[in-house]
């Protein structure tokens, strides 16, 4: 089964570029991938835990797997999938095209895939 697409929308995009000061234009392709800093992923946590908008939601959400991915060491990586697991397992319905996204279901060797690809399947399959 796959997943509708989704993506960020402009205004909570350029509302997040603000409030997070990451510098935002429009020909800036993957923005939520490519700017989120592993550092910041306390930060990005704490905004989400805040906002109630989903289109805010399904953005940090992606700062949030891709800083996680990005965590310096293994002891963090695992630190900050067991704290966005029950966020992913609560609103699986918002996030259910970034799950897939992370899956990676197109390759069956999770050695080929991210770190987090493994949590990703297992949320996907237990919902």
């Amino acid at each position: 089964m796959e997943s509708i697409f989704r993506c960020g929308t402009r205004k909570a995009i350029e509302e997040l570029s603000k409030e997070l000061n990451i510098s935002f234009n429009s020909s800036m392709q993957d923005w939520s991938y490519t700017e989120g800093n592993p550092d910041d992923l306390e930060k990005y946590i704490s905004l989400y835990s805040l906002t109630k908008d989903e289109d805010k939601k399904f953005i940090l959400m992606q700062f949030i797997i891709q800083a996680t991915e990005d965590q310096s060491s293994e002891a963090l990586f695992f630190k900050y999938c067991e704290r966005i697991k029950p966020i992913l397992e609560t609103e699986f319905k918002l996030h259910k095209y970034t799950i897939h996204y992370w899956s990676c279901f197109n390759n069956e060797n999770l050695i080929d895939c991210w770190k987090i690809t493994s949590l990703m399947r297992r949320i996907w399959s237990e919902k």
